[in-house]
């Protein structure tokens, strides 16, 4: 059973980790509801979105056998201790039970990372030497615990929504017919998390080239990609309205003077390019749409340190997919 927190992009990479360790155990893994964002003002704050409208059930069931969690919380009971190899607080367990419609709370077990967890053998050491092998309720939760060689197989089954993919498709055709595209996920943050005297990040919203990375040199990297990959369409995805007054005019300034470059970031815009209501087009479901069209364009550039770059990024590798990161192009 795996246990999530923080927002969605955090929440889908603990799940592909419990995934990974539910193979290596030759169990199954229970289905959980997703979090929407908590400050998300487009008409999914607070909501539970259900595990079949984010990913791709029967492709999931084909790499692990998937379980409702009504199923294995019995009575709104989590049955079942939780081993957490990363840090999880009581307080977000009672939430994330809460919003699961199970009571509260399993006894913890607090691990300590182990030096590795790249094969079944792994974790099937760890459990075990917890005595927890036995147990017939699991409770899992890890954060950049999993090696990624154990995770890219259930990143191939992850597959999002088929009502995400066939969206994505249909703005794909919209903007660039047939043709290859770059996707770039430039990720501005609203405060000064991501920020490193010394290590400029796209992330960093802080003034001074010590920490953030100006319009001119996003500019310029995606440009060089472009021509690398050899695309004429570029589609840009960030966060728009921007949530930082510094980038307030970043995304209409790219558009304006990266060639081939297109957004639908701005919700009105996607809404009407699918022919629907805007208040349907929620930022949850609107980042998926943007997640898979990144997840299967010809390129891809993100932003290192961002959970939503980083699942692009893992789906494109277990792909055979390459990605770049802005600073390393």
């Amino acid at each position: 059973m795996p246990y999530l927190q923080y927002g969605p992009n955090n929440q889908y990479l603990q799940l592909m980790e419990a995934a990974a360790v539910a193979k290596a155990l030759g169990r199954s893994l229970a289905a959980p509801s997703f979090a929407a964002w908590v400050n998300d003002e487009s008409g999914s704050r607070g909501d539970t979105i259900a595990f079949a409208d984010t990913f791709d059930i029967e492709s999931v069931e084909r790499y692990v056998p998937v379980a409702p969690l009504s199923e294995v919380g019995g009575n709104g009971v989590a049955s079942g201790p939780l081993l957490a190899i990363s840090d999880y607080k009581q307080k977000r367990m009672a939430t994330f039970l809460q919003s699961q419609q199970l009571h509260c709370c399993p006894r913890k077990i607090k691990a300590q990372k182990p030096q590795s967890m790249r094969t079944t053998r792994d974790v099937l050491q760890l459990v075990q030497k917890h005595g927890l092998a036995e147990v017939p309720v699991l409770g899992w939760y890890s954060f950049f615990a999993v090696d990624k060689a154990l995770l890219l197989e259930a990143a191939r089954a992850f597959r999002r929504a088929p009502h995400i993919r066939e969206k994505a498709r249909a703005i794909a055709a919209s903007l660039f017919g047939q043709e290859p595209f770059l996707a770039v996920h430039l990720r501005r943050e609203a405060s000064d998390l991501g920020c490193s005297f010394g290590r400029p990040s796209v992330l960093c919203s802080k003034p001074g080239p010590e920490f953030s990375v100006e319009t001119a040199q996003v500019k310029k990297q995606i440009e060089r990609l472009q021509q690398r990959a050899g695309v004429q369409h570029v589609y840009i995805a960030t966060i728009a309205p921007a949530q930082h007054l510094r980038w307030k005019g970043e995304l209409r300034e790219l558009l304006a003077t990266v060639g081939g470059a297109k957004s639908l970031s701005e919700s009105e815009r996607m809404a009407q390019t699918l022919g629907m209501p805007p208040q349907k087009l929620t930022r949850y479901l609107q980042s998926l749409i943007e997640q898979e069209l990144c997840a299967t364009a010809h390129a891809f550039l993100g932003s290192a340190q961002s959970t939503w770059t980083g699942n692009v990024e893992l789906q494109r590798a277990a792909n055979g997919l390459q990605s770049a990161f802005f600073g390393s192009v």
